[in-house]
């Protein structure tokens, strides 16, 4: 009767199907993210750098008016390496590159604030290498300066 009513001792550690199939849900999250995390990346770069040009063209207007100075900013294009520059009355004060990856979609003019904070109007248009695409627009009508 002793040996009926003997309880079971209880096991310590893992069977092996067990790790199986942990290994196997972690394997199909580190492939899930290695697909995804670029793409993510490749958006927020993008974000990233429209929200910071649109920045840099309303900072520059601003202190065209505070200063009572011109202020110009150039897009460089043509080379690898697209980035723009902003100069006061001719000397460069900041060059900003962008990140692999991020491009100007055409040509985009060059603005020139006056000390009243007016430029001709014009859209740059940034990409990234999926395609993707942001505008910041500097319309002529009212000097809004707006991304879309």
């Amino acid at each position: 009767m002793v040996s009926a009513l003997k309880v079971r001792g209880r096991e310590q550690g893992f069977t092996l199907l067990e790790i199986l199939l942990v290994l196997i849900l972690l394997a199909g999250s580190g492939f899930y993210l290695l697909i995804k995390l670029p793409i993510n990346f490749e958006r927020q770069h993008l974000t990233f750098q429209a929200t910071q040009l649109l920045e840099d063209i309303r900072d520059t207007r601003q202190a065209a008016m505070a200063e009572n100075n011109w202020y110009a900013v150039k897009f460089y294009y043509q080379t690898g390496d697209h980035h723009y520059q902003i100069f006061k009355q001719g000397k460069l004060i900041k060059n900003v590159y962008f990140k692999d990856g991020i491009s100007f979609l055409g040509s985009p003019g060059d603005l020139t604030f006056n000390a009243l904070g007016r430029s001709v109007g014009t859209t740059i248009i940034l990409t990234n290498s999926l395609g993707e695409q942001k505008s910041v627009i500097v319309a002529p009508v009212g000097m809004r300066i707006r991304e879309k």
